[in-house]
């Protein structure tokens, strides 16, 4: 049996008498891309800093690539791992070209042609130096500085904040490639959105908790189809609907069951005016889901 590239059990985080993160435990193999969502303050970065040693746990242990990770040894595991976060603390006397062959030098061979396909990639100013750039571009420096020395093992917090629509899909790109390439990522967000698009795992945290570890395909499920149709008369909804919302002659809701049943109902519509059919938002899908969490809790 293969040893979990991150292995976490009962880890805790405690601050006087409050739990940042409590009892969260979970494992994660080699090449998968694990997303870790939850709302702000759930204790996604509270994990993550313990996992890469800038904090010390409570209580639990966390194992990476099978060695005990504390804050007196962390830096060993360094080298094997790319990281970037959403609000990175970059050198600001550097120019952007300064840092990023800085962070190549740290590393063993030759990154000329990776950092020549990243930048031509996400177009960073790198001439400038990192004070005074804009907060996308300072992302884009650091996530670039992650992935540049092609490590094993990846991990991102919030990774897509400040950059623009544009580049946050370069970035989804980016992972799914890295994936591809047997590239693991453990990648934390509040946007369901960026995990359903780039993960086959997700685990949600809330207050602390990791509640819940499914597959990402099981956002489909959860989200439904978003239907919405207009007819000559009012119309009943068929089963397995929720949300659902009226105006005059037009119906909408969220539809949760078989596709065959949904054409059924559709094809028994009498004077069918007009008819959409779109996935139901994924953003909208996770607050239904953290709802539901907390009414089961």
């Amino acid at each position: 049996m293969n040893t979990p590239v991150i292995q976490v059990k009962g880890l805790t985080k405690r601050y006087g008498t409050a739990d940042a993160i409590q009892d969260v435990t979970f494992s994660i193999d080699e090449g998968e891309v694990v997303g870790f969502v939850g709302l702000n303050g759930a204790g996604k970065s509270t994990t993550i800093n313990v996992l890469l040693g800038f904090l010390g746990a409570s209580a639990g242990t966390v194992e990476i690539f099978g060695k005990v990770i504390r804050p007196n040894n962390a830096h060993q595991s360094h080298r094997l791992i790319g990281y970037a976060s959403g609000d990175m603390d970059l050198p600001e006397n550097l120019t952007g070209k300064q840092y990023l062959t800085f962070v190549a030098h740290q590393f063993t061979g030759s990154f000329d042609e990776r950092l020549a396909a990243l930048t031509e990639r996400f177009k960073p100013q790198l001439n400038k130096k990192i004070g005074q750039l804009s907060r996308g571009n300072r992302q884009k420096i650091a996530l670039i500085a992650a992935f540049l020395p092609a490590p094993r093992l990846v991990i991102l917090d919030e990774p897509s904040s400040g950059l623009d629509p544009l580049m946050q899909q370069e970035f989804l790109h980016l992972v799914r490639e890295e994936a591809a390439a047997g590239t693991t990522i453990f990648m934390s967000s509040h946007y369901l959105q960026e995990v359903a698009e780039s993960c086959s795992r997700i685990l949600l945290i809330r207050g602390g908790t990791i509640t819940r570890d499914m597959a990402a395909s099981e956002l489909n499920q959860i989200g439904g189809k978003r239907v919405s149709i207009k007819a000559a008369f009012e119309v009943k909804p068929p089963s397995d609907v929720r949300l659902v919302e009226r105006s005059n002659t037009r119906l909408s809701f969220v539809y949760q069951g078989s596709a065959s049943d949904l054409q059924t109902w559709i094809s028994g519509i009498k004077n069918l005016e007009d008819i959409s059919i779109d996935d139901h938002d994924p953003e909208a899908a996770f607050e239904e889901l953290y709802e539901q969490e907390t009414t089961d809790a």
